[in-house]
């Protein structure tokens, strides 16, 4: 069931991962439904996530050791923007140290489905961050 949500703005999301080809398709299909799309490069995903101001990230982890996977995540959760985090993998079973996985390849509604999920359930950054994301300083 692909959700019919309407915002002001579209969620901004950060596609990354290490299959470059699956970034790629993933990005122009998300965008196609309207989403604003950034991708990045697996070690850049964090630095990519805080310029683009992420809602989400879509973390594809073929290729990433769970040491590598979980220090990106954790990094995310204490960036400033601290985006919702979606994983990708193959063999996928509902969720990853807390995190929503979804198979790699899935259909794009079901995909689309667990990244409003995901954005529904995004803890948003305190004020406090956002002021220090904008270079803003209390009086």
């Amino acid at each position: 069931m692909t959700a019919n949500v309407r915002r002001l703005q579209p969620l901004r999301i950060v596609v990354s991962g290490h299959d470059r080809r699956f970034v790629r398709v993933t990005s122009f299909l998300l965008g196609r439904r309207g989403y604003d799309i950034r991708d990045a490069r697996a070690d850049d995903v964090v630095d990519a996530a805080e310029r683009h101001r992420a809602d989400v990230v879509v973390l594809e982890l073929a290729g990433a050791s769970r040491v590598t996977a979980g220090r990106a995540m954790t990094a995310l959760q204490a960036s400033d923007v601290s985006p919702a985090v979606l994983l990708v993998c193959e063999g996928a079973d509902g969720r990853w140290n807390g995190f929503p996985v979804v198979e790699k390849w899935t259909p794009i509604e079901r995909l689309v489905d667990a990244i409003e999920a995901a954005a529904l359930h995004r803890i948003p950054p305190t004020h406090a961050a956002r002021e220090a994301g904008h270079g803003l300083q209390s009086l």
